[in-house]
Order: structure tokens, then sequence, then C-alpha cells
């Protein structure tokens, strides 16, 4: 017969008293007590932990010593239980979670540095309207059917600036862009871009200083 110390007395006792007591009416079996002890203590816990959850889960009764039970159940049900370093154990189905998880982290991070890789509307509006204006510098009304598209899209103010330089109208041509800078600027810009690019702000300088159209091949800084 296995002999008790005075601590395993004392806490059998304990259980037997405080423990016990919370106890459902109706047990679940042994080995589905830690299994569900294991998931609330979030798939992985010390040995301690385990006892103290799966007790008062089923009725370990019929046990001459219930810890020791619930270690058999642990080693003999590989499929279900492992143990990663001494003193716990962990449900096999945590470190199946646990990869899932990860790789679709990984594929979360993966999403986001896409979507930052894609231009600012802001930004892409002043770089599209660069290349037209370049394209187009010797031919400025074969750019006609460009502003229209940019009209049907909704971007206005983009259009009104190849409006004005299309018609070479120098004065119109300050305005647009004034109007496109502050829409940049704007806090109710949808894609939430408040940075004007330093083309735009060289071609506002360029006209108020007197030039002869939208300079297309100033570097810029």
């Amino acid at each position: 017969m296995m002999a008790y110390t005075i601590y395993d007395f004392v806490q059998m006792v304990f259980f037997r008293i405080f423990v016990h007591k919370r106890k459902p009416i109706t047990y679940m079996n042994q080995k589905e007590a830690i299994i569900q002890a294991l998931q609330k203590l979030g798939g992985r816990a010390p040995l301690n932990e385990i006892y103290k959850y799966a007790y008062p889960l089923a009725d370990f009764s019929g046990s001459q010593d219930w810890k020791a039970t619930i270690r058999w159940y642990l080693q003999k049900c590989t499929d279900v239980f492992r143990s990663p370093k001494r003193g716990w154990w962990e449900l096999v189905s945590y470190q199946e979670e646990i990869a899932t998880l990860k790789k679709e982290n990984e594929e979360l991070k993966e999403k986001i540095r896409l979507l930052l890789s894609i231009p600012k509307e802001a930004e892409f509006i002043d770089k599209f309207l660069k290349e037209v204006m370049n394209e187009y510098k010797r031919k400025r009304a074969e750019a006609d059917p460009i502003r229209n598209i940019l009209r049907h899209m909704g971007h206005e103010e983009a259009a009104a600036v190849l409006d004005a330089w299309i018609d070479e109208k120098e004065d119109e041509l300050k305005k647009a862009l004034e109007k496109l800078a502050k829409l940049a600027l704007s806090p109710i810009n949808v894609q939430g871009d408040f940075v004007v690019t330093k083309y735009v702000e060289n071609e506002v300088e360029h006209v108020e200083s007197g030039g002869t159209g939208i300079n297309v091949n100033k570097d810029k800084e």
C-alpha cells in the first residue's frame, strides 16, 4: 500500500473540504477534466496548476493517488498532451494553434507592407501630373483626354491644373496648384495624405516668380 507524507495528507484534506464542495453534480471523465483544465490555463501550465484545475472537474475518488492518475493520462495520451519542459505540460493542439497564429500574423504583416507601399492619393496625383506635363510639354492639346479622365474619376482639382496648363493660363494655373496643395493638406483627405510633394511646391514658386509655364524639367530637390 502506498505511503503518504504529511504534506500529501494535508493537501488531500484541503481538496476534500474546500475544493470538493465546488465539484459539479455531473462529473466529466478524468481525461476530459485534464483537457479542460489545460484549456482554462491557456493551453500550457505547470503540473501543480493542472492538479488544482483538473481535480474539481472529475471524480478521482477511486484513485489511491489522484495526482498519479493525472500524471498517467498526461504521459500516456501522447496524441493529446506533451511536455515542452520538465514540470510543464501542454495540449498538442496548443502548438498547432500557435503555428496557425504565427502564419496568420506573417500574412497580415505582408498585407500591411503591401498597403504601405501603395502611393497616397495626393502623392500619386502630383507624380501623375508631372509625368503628363513632361510627356505632353510640346503638344499640350493632346493631353485633353487625360484631364477628362481625371474629371470623370472625381479629381476636379487635378483636372483644373491640366485645364490651365493646356490653355497656358498662368494665373489660373497658380490658383489650381494652390488649391491642389491645400487639398493634400486637408485632414478630410480620404487617404490621409497631409504632405504636399516638393514638386507641387516648386511649381507654385515657379509660377509666382513669373515663369512662362510649369517647369516640368526642374530637378526635385
